[in-house]
């Protein structure tokens, strides 16, 4: 009878606990990815009609800039990630003006005329002026460069406040080909600044990954996610 009772007892104890386990499970929020919040404000924003939406290089030209790596007073794009820094490449590298110093960022109009390594689209107000940035941009790539630099001979370098491509070769930057880049920028204001990016792809060469994530609210900081295997 002892046993019975137990054997009882038993049962009703692992079915308190599955039906605990289920609700708690119910209560649990789905994890939302900086991207994924990202994305669902580009079509929030999309729906409401006040702006147009403009695929880049189709209808616009895409931003005017080689690398996504800058130094402008005090806003600064340093994606660093425990003693490496890391420099997506958004326009073909052997395009890139050697003389140009990549840390000023807009290139105009040279940038213009060198091809993307990503493509996407943006909102605009209708009748915005020409030149004016988009209210908030995605673009994606499958197949962009990327280097990775160690920090502190690349902020030794930039310490003049100058950064060519052959000043940036000469530091031996491991190079990498993302097959997969997804970013979202809103880049108008300082109040208002956003830039979301996801990663991966592979070290050329090698058998090395990489998968990297950014998330920043102000063109002064980024934080970066950098792993290797």
């Amino acid at each position: 009878m002892e046993k019975a009772i137990y054997f009882k007892l038993s049962k009703a104890a692992i079915v308190s606990v599955i039906l605990v386990l289920a609700c708690a499970n119910e209560d649990e929020q789905p994890v939302v990815s900086e991207l994924e919040k990202a994305r669902m404000e580009y079509e929030e924003m999309k729906a409401n009609h006040a702006f147009v939406e403009l695929a880049f290089p189709e209808d616009d030209p895409g931003p005017p800039f080689y690398a996504r790596i800058a130094v402008l007073g005090p806003d600064k794009l340093i994606m660093e990630s425990n003693g490496t820094i890391v420099i997506p490449m958004m326009r073909e590298v052997q395009c890139i003006d050697p003389e140009f110093n990549l840390l000023d960022l807009y290139h105009v109009p040279n940038g213009f005329f060198c091809p993307l390594t990503l493509s996407g689209r943006g909102l605009i107000e209708p009748n915005a002026p020409m030149g004016t940035f988009p209210a908030i941009a995605y673009g994606t790539g499958s197949n962009m460069p990327v280097w990775f630099v160690d920090s502190a001979p690349l902020l030794n370098a930039i310490s003049d406040g100058i950064l060519t491509l052959p000043e940036l070769e000469a530091l031996n930057p491991r190079k990498g080909i993302a097959s997969r880049y997804e970013e979202y920028n809103k880049p108008r204001t300082e109040e208002d600044y956003l830039l979301v990016i996801e990663s991966e792809g592979s070290i050329l060469g090698t058998n090395q990954r990489f998968a990297y994530k950014v998330i920043s609210r102000t063109k002064a900081r980024q934080d970066v996610e950098l792993k290797f295997w």
